[in-house]
């Protein structure tokens, strides 16, 4: 006879968190004993895998986070270069760049990259000029 306890698991809302399958070489197991034993374990073993779940959630969307500040960060140097160079205004600068985006059919923090890559090296053969 199958008895709840021989599978400990653990159910969040209507989502399954994990299960714990209990074995026994004896032929009445698990007795009372093992079952207060396995029901005392299930529990923190829950909340170890529900903690692991969300610090791994955590991690990603850190990870996007920072993906995002840094992505951010180049379109806005784009966005000054163009600027700077072709004497637009900051929403049209950002135009540009999708426009190139679509044309290029890349992510526009990519073709932001060219264009900072490209003011870089101008500016390094300048200089090098001058010397």
């Amino acid at each position: 006879m199958k008895r709840d306890s021989d599978d400990a698991a653990a159910d969040r809302a209507d989502q399954m968190v994990g299960a714990m399958s209990v074995y026994s070489d004896a032929k009445d197991a698990p007795d009372e004993w093992a079952e207060h034993w396995g029901e005392l374990f299930a529990i923190p073993a829950v909340v170890a895998v529900h903690h692991a779940q969300i610090l791994e959630q955590t991690q990603r969307l850190a990870a996007q986070f920072q993906s995002a500040l840094t992505d951010q960060a180049v379109i806005d140097q784009a966005i000054g270069i163009l600027r700077s160079r072709d004497g637009v205004s900051a929403e049209e600068a950002a135009d540009l760049l999708r426009v190139a985006s679509e044309r290029d059919q890349a992510r526009v923090p990519v073709v932001a990259d060219g264009v900072v890559r490209e003011a870089i090296r101008r500016v390094q053969y300048w200089q090098a000029d001058k010397i």
